[in-house]
């Protein structure tokens, strides 16, 4: 079947088609109106070198070299799950991501948050920077850096509104209206196919039960030319094969008196 077939036998169940169409479009609203949005929010910060690493009044930002590395290890540090477990639990279903800036080829570190709402967005952006001040802290205490030489990390940006992402939302309402579209193409599909080959095989067996109907009729009137036969017409018909007895009766009577005249002829001669 090609599509051309396809589409007729569409436009044929169209009582199918048109409420499948409504029923799809009703579940697409019913699933934007229960879904939302989510809220998201972004922070940058920048690692800085120890004071030992710049010289006297010196600019920490032009003394950035080899803390790509750093900023690496970082990232790698708040990727663990003890680092973001403690925020997570406490805003369920959200996410917090935190890599390496994109924007820039230096140590700066991008932090992204995802919620429900503007004000958990707003809630964990505040709390995941913190959380990376802190993991930064804790891995130069590990290693016993002095305050001197030890790196530091600065807020650059902090989002102080959330921008609305609507891409999921948008993704479940496209499937769950093409789900309801695609099952209602294959009901209206296979009730034309069954409706198509009932029709085909009623064209296919009607010659059939013509021929049928006429041996019917055929052997019905020969019953009734059988049961109108007259009694007589019985007997004539039957008549012919008595005769042959009849006859061979009369020829041994006539041998029999044949016989006797001869014997008594032959009595008197002698």
């Amino acid at each position: 079947m090609n599509l051309a077939d396809t589409l007729r036998g569409l436009l044929r169940r169209w009582y199918i088609v048109v409420p499948g169409i409504v029923v799809a479009i009703a579940v697409a609203i019913g699933a934007w109106t229960v879904i939302k949005p989510d809220y998201e929010r972004t922070a940058t910060q920048l690692l800085l070198p120890g004071t030992t690493s710049i010289p006297e009044a010196g600019n920490p930002y032009l003394f950035l070299g080899g803390l790509s590395q750093a900023a690496d290890v970082l990232v790698t540090a708040m990727s663990a799950d003890n680092e973001l477990d403690p925020i997570l639990a406490d805003h369920p279903g959200a996410k917090i991501e935190v890599t390496r800036d994109p924007a820039t080829s230096g140590p700066m570190v991008l932090t992204t948050v995802t919620a429900g709402s503007d004000q958990e967005a707003g809630e964990m952006i505040h709390a995941a920077v913190s959380q990376t001040e802190d993991a930064l802290g804790n891995l130069q205490d590990v290693d016993g850096i002095t305050t001197d030489n030890r790196i530091g990390i600065k807020t650059i940006t902090i989002d102080q509104q959330s921008t609305l992402q609507q891409k999921n939302r948008l993704l479940s309402v496209a499937v769950a209206a093409i789900v309801v579209l695609l099952l209602t193409f294959v009901v209206a599909s296979l009730v034309d196919g069954l409706s198509t080959r009932r029709r085909r095989a009623a064209a296919s067996s009607s010659p059939d039960d013509d021929e049928d109907a006429v041996e019917t009729a055929v052997e019905e009137e020969t019953a009734d030319l059988d049961d109108a036969t007259d009694p007589l017409g019985t007997e004539i018909f039957e008549q012919p094969a008595a005769l042959p007895d009849e006859t061979e009766a009369s020829g041994e009577e006539e041998l029999v008196d044949t016989a006797r005249a001869r014997s008594s002829a032959s009595r008197r001669m002698r």
